[in-house]
């Protein structure tokens, strides 16, 4: 009887998550499509179908933003359907503990953590990279300019005699391409000390594999006069792809692209934290989602002759969106490195999932 009340609660919270997925996906499909079409207003060539498939393209993105509120919501439908149905009165009447109502739905969100986690994220994070190159395309008066990220990026390079210190003025991060580059060269003494080499001035180079193709350069030392260079190929270890990554948001790659461009970050001198971060938050999704499913289920799960439906359906909205803030405040406290990746991530998400074992032990055995 127990297993046959198990698999019809698997069967029940699966189909409330997949409505819960066609409720909200449906909402932030209108409102990008609305939010899509306001900025493509001015541009006339822009027809609905390319708005339409700009959102399509961007859609597994915001699905993966929105799993833990869809899990969330799905399973306290499940527990409110079964609870007016007074089905829960009967599972309870059949022996069936708290426990074995919430393994149910903490097992299916683990599994779509897991989806989420090993198969949402690659896809969500190409299209995403599609929709932004087939946006950039539609911008036509703002294709440059869309691609160029107008702060100074600063970074270094370890090399045989010492480091070099490398200024950008500008970049186009898609095509590795930097403006008004200065590299500072350094020598390093006995003790560890930079001492002060040459520098070379650039309006603009290319990051190719292994070298940087450098034009209308001048190199300057302190006791040389200026020398001028049409062109200047420079010998480098850092890839391509590390600036790229090093201009564009972490989310932009997948959990099997984030271990290979922390390393390569690290080999070129760039920073590695938002790296980490999104790492392992993709990591934890399996256990954010598992921390939902709880809190839904723990805060459902009263009896609705008791009275207080609507308190509990409030308390557990409320915690879950306690948990999203919470994840995105502690998120920042990581970024400026306030606090470590693992703490900044997993605390959140940790808490939560106890805080609904907690709740739960407390309805079984008072």
């Amino acid at each position: 009887m127990i297993h046959l009340l198990f698999r019809y609660l698997l069967r029940e919270i699966t189909k409330g998550i997949a409505l819960a997925l066609s409720v909200i996906g449906s909402l932030v499909f209108i409102v990008d499509f609305v939010e899509l079409s306001r900025r493509m207003d001015a541009q006339p060539d822009v027809t609905s179908l390319q708005i339409l498939r700009l959102t399509l393209l961007k859609m597994p993105s915001m699905i993966e933003q929105t799993l833990p509120f869809i899990v969330l919501f799905g399973v306290m439908l499940v527990m409110f359907r079964l609870n007016r149905r007074s089905e829960l009165v009967a599972m309870r009447a059949a022996s069936m503990s708290a426990w074995q109502f919430a393994l149910p739905a903490v097992l299916v969100a683990v599994l779509i953590g897991i989806f989420g986690t090993a198969a949402l994220n690659p896809l969500a994070a190409r299209l995403a990279t599609q929709f932004e190159q087939e946006r950039i395309a539609l911008l036509q008066d703002e294709d440059v300019e869309a691609k160029i990220i107008r702060k100074a990026l600063w970074f270094r390079e370890a090399v045989d005699d010492g480091i070099v210190v490398i200024r950008a003025g500008n970049v186009i991060a898609q095509t590795a391409s930097l403006y008004d580059l200065t590299f500072f060269y350094y020598t390093l003494a006995e003790d560890g000390t930079p001492i002060v080499g040459h520098r070379i001035d650039a309006k603009n180079a290319v990051l190719n594999p292994g070298f940087w193709q450098l034009k209308n350069a001048t190199q300057r030392s302190q006791f040389d006069p200026p020398k001028h260079y049409e062109t200047l190929a420079m010998p480098t270890k850092i890839p391509p792809s590390a600036l790229l990554g090093n201009s564009v948001r972490a989310s932009s790659f997948s959990i099997y692209a984030l271990p290979t461009m922390i390393a390569e970050s690290k080999k070129a001198g760039f920073g590695t934290r938002r790296y980490s971060l999104q790492w392992h938050q993709l990591l934890s999704l399996p256990l954010t989602l598992a921390a939902m499913a709880l809190i839904g289920a723990a805060f459902s799960f009263k009896l609705v002759r008791l009275g207080g439906t609507l308190r509990m359906a409030l308390t557990a909205g409320a915690a879950g969106f306690a948990l999203y803030f919470a994840s995105d405040l502690l998120q920042t406290l990581g970024a400026t490195q306030v606090l470590p990746p693992v703490i900044a991530i997993w605390a959140a998400p940790v808490f939560v999932f106890i805080a609904g074992l907690a709740r739960f032990t407390i309805l079984e055995d008072g």
